[in-house]
C-alpha cells in the first residue's frame, strides 16, 4: 500500500481554506491555520490554490490535499464544476507541493471520458501524486474507481442535481441572495454514501461534507471511512461564531 494512504488511515484531515471576504484570506493566514491544526493532531492538510500549499508545504511534511477552486463573479450554479477542474489547475496545485490532488469527477456539465482524460494527463505527467475524486453518488464513486484514482471522498455529495435529487432549476431558486459556495444550504452529512461506497469500492473512502461535531465524525468511521475531512467546523471562526449566536437567539 503507498505509504501517504497507509498514514492518512483512521487520520482527520483539516481543510484549511479562506475566501475573499473573510478576515483570514491568505497564505500566511492558512499557513497558521494549518500550524494549529497540525498542533492538534491532524493527519493531513486540505488546502486550496497554489500559493497555500506552498505556505503549508513549508512548515510540514504531512500529506497536503491540494484543490484548486476556481470561482468566477457568476452566480453560484450546482451544475458547474469548481474544484481543479482542468489539468493545467491541477499541476497549479501539484507543483507548489500537493501530495493529493483533490479532483471533482462528477460529470456536470462534462462527461466521464472528459474526466478520465484529466487523470490520465495527471498520471502521464505526475505519476506519484495521488488523486482523491471528490463526488456526490455511488455511480461517481464507481466510475472514478474505475478511472483508476486513489481515494474517493463524499465532498460534493449536496451540492449537485443527482445527490440532491431535485431540479437544477428549482434549486437556483432557493439561491436568490446567495453570492459564495460558503453561504449555499447545508444538509446533513451524507452518512448512507459513505456505506454505499465501502460495500462497492476497493480504493479509500474520505469521509467529507458538513461534518462539524465528534459523534458525526466517528458515524462516518462506522460507516466505512478510512479518513476524515473537517473544514468549516476547524478553520472558520465566523461560521464557528454564528452557530453559537443562532443557538443562543433561538433560546432566548
Amino acid at each position: 500500500m503507498n505509504t501517504i494512504l497507509s498514514n492518512l488511515q483512521n487520520k482527520l484531515i483539516v481543510s484549511c481554506q479562506a475566501f475573499p471576504g473573510s478576515p483570514l484570506y491568505g497564505a500566511d493566514s492558512m499557513q497558521k491555520m494549518a500550524m494549529c491544526a497540525i498542533q492538534g493532531g491532524a493527519g493531513g492538510i486540505r488546502a486550496c490554490w497554489a500559493d497555500n500549499v506552498k505556505a503549508v508545504r513549508e512548515i510540514t511534511n504531512l500529506p497536503i490535499v491540494g484543490i484548486n477552486k476556481l470561482i468566477d463573479d457568476e452566480p453560484v450554479s450546482i451544475d458547474k464544476v469548481y474544484i481543479t477542474p482542468t489539468f493545467e489547475s491541477a499541476a497549479e496545485v501539484i507543483e507548489a507541493g500537493a501530495d493529493i490532488l483533490g479532483l471533482d469527477c462528477t460529470p456536470r456539465g462534462r462527461t466521464y471520458d472528459d474526466v478520465n482524460e484529466i487523470i490520465e494527463q495527471i498520471r502521464k505527467h505526475y505519476p506519484a501524486v495521488l488523486i482523491m475524486a471528490d463526488l456526490s453518488t455511488l455511480e461517481e464513486g464507481l466510475k472514478a474507481e474505475q478511472m483508476g484514482v486513489d481515494i474517493v471522498s463524499t465532498t460534493l455529495s449536496g451540492y449537485t442535481p443527482p445527490s440532491l435529487k431535485i431540479d437544477p432549476q428549482h434549486y437556483r431558486s432557493s439561491l436568490d441572495n446567495v453570492t459564495s459556495l460558503e453561504k449555499m444550504p447545508e444538509f446533513a452529512p451524507d452518512f448512507e454514501l459513505i456505506r454505499a461506497l465501502s460495500k462497492s469500492v476497493k480504493v479509500k473512502i474520505n469521509g467529507e461534507g458538513r461534518i462539524s461535531e465528534t459523534t458525526q465524525l466517528i458515524k462516518a468511521m462506522r460507516y466505512g471511512a478510512d479518513m476524515v475531512t473537517i473544514g468549516a467546523a476547524i478553520t472558520m471562526p465566523e461560521k464557528i461564531t454564528a452557530r453559537f449566536v443562532n443557538a443562543m437567539q433561538q433560546a432566548g
